[in-house]
Formats: structure tokens, C-alpha cells, sequence
């Protein structure tokens, strides 16, 4: 099928949203914003139907990503994510996936109240991809 973001042959992810159309290469998505859950469907969303957070978080001035120090947006967003167990850990996207990645399911939590268990399963839903090791 045609990639609806590139637009070349060959796509093969579809988004999950309610009768979305739209179908595109892994890369060209998460280039996008779309999002993949890499956990029992593994589901993948377009930038349209992508879960977002619901987190009650306030920033007290500017707020800085707990892994790099450097600023975030105002309010979650795509590329910008928050610890849903203490609203007070914000992370760039980018940077939170790394440390997924290093961290692995057993070490993987939140590095400002070391909460695990809501905080993988938040992120597992927000497309982060946490290995098994």
C-alpha cells in the first residue's frame, strides 16, 4: 500500500482509530508523531488517533526534562511526556525512550519517585518501547 505520509509503495502499518485510512512505513510515522504499542496487539496510531496522557501536572515556571536538563513544552504533548504516579517527572520523548532502552522492564521507572509499575504501563501506551532486557 501507498504510505500516506511519504507517499511511497510499501507501507504496511495501519493506524487502530476508527475507521482511519490511513497506512504508512514504521519510520515515516514515528517521523510524524504516530505511535506504535509495542505490547499484546501492538497496535499502531496516526498522528490523529494516537493515545495522549491525562495527567494532572502544573509546571512551576519552566520545567526541565529530568534526563537531559534541558526544556520541555508547557503541558504534555507528544513529544513531551510526565510520570502519571507523581505528575512531577517530565521527560522529552526522545530521552525517555533511551533510558527505556537501557533500563530494560526489570530497572525501567520513574527516576524521580522510582514508581514501576504505573509508570512502564503508562508508557508501554504512549509508544514508549521497554525491552524485556
Amino acid at each position: 500500500q501507498r504510505c500516506c505520509i511519504c507517499r511511497l509503495w510499501g507501507a504496511s502499518v495501519t493506524c487502530r482509530g476508527q475507521r482511519c485510512p490511513r497506512v504508512f512505513h514504521f519510520p515515516c510515522g514515528s517521523e510524524r508523531g504516530c505511535v506504535s504499542q509495542f505490547f499484546g496487539e501492538f497496535k499502531s496510531f496516526c498522528w490523529k488517533h494516537r493515545p495522549v496522557q491525562h495527567v494532572r501536572a502544573v509546571q512551576r515556571d519552566q520545567t526541565l526534562c529530568l534526563i537531559c536538563q534541558e526544556a520541555v513544552a508547557g503541558r504534555p504533548c507528544y513529544d513531551t511526556l510526565v510520570c502519571p504516579a507523581c505528575a512531577s517527572a517530565w521527560f522529552h520523548r526522545r530521552c525517555i525512550q533511551g533510558q527505556a532502552l537501557r533500563s530494560a522492564r526489570h530497572r525501567f521507572r520513574c527516576p524521580l519517585c522510582q514508581d514501576m509499575t504505573t509508570f512502564q504501563e503508562e508508557m508501554f501506551r504512549l509508544g514508549i518501547k521497554i525491552p524485556d532486557r
